[in-house]
């Protein structure tokens, strides 16, 4: 008696992290994605490491303008997979997996009009699916995580 493999089809998974919403009530000077949450540590770089722990191949931050230079600053363009780092090998360094981030501006027509989280994370996941598709059908998206900060 012959056993069947089960089909296990590899899918891309990408992680959105909202962050274009109306402020909270909180009344600080920066936005609310970069409270800090511990000593050194924001609220936005828990949701990155959220997404690359949950195994996110790609994170899209849906962002203003106004606020994507200092999240940039704050987070860069990449994080390394937390998985990769633990290996240990001849050659560590080499075998680290990069986890790139994408900053995705809000179009001007919809700040004021469709300011809300819902709005973000259906228009984080839509251009994450259309970008990556004019890159490659190899790399669209199948599933989305989404990180609330």
């Amino acid at each position: 008696m012959q056993t069947k493999e089960p089909n296990l089809k590899a899918f891309h998974l990408a992680g959105i992290i909202p962050v274009a919403a109306p402020p909270l009530d909180f009344n600080m000077d920066w936005s609310d994605c970069l409270m800090p949450v511990a000593p050194n540590f924001t609220a936005v770089d828990l949701s990155v490491l959220e997404c690359a722990m949950a195994g996110c191949e790609t994170i899209w931050i849906v962002c203003n303008d106004d606020v994507s230079p200092l999240i940039r600053h704050r987070i860069g363009e990449y994080i390394l997979d937390p998985v990769s780092v633990g290996r240990m090998g001849p050659r560590p360094r080499e075998s680290r997996r990069q986890i790139p981030i994408f900053y995705v501006p809000v179009h001007p027509n919809d700040r004021e009009r469709r300011d809300c989280m819902g709005w973000s994370i259906l228009h984080g996941a839509q251009s994450a699916y259309h970008i990556s598709l004019r890159i490659s059908r190899w790399v669209t998206p199948d599933k989305y995580y989404v990180s609330f900060t």
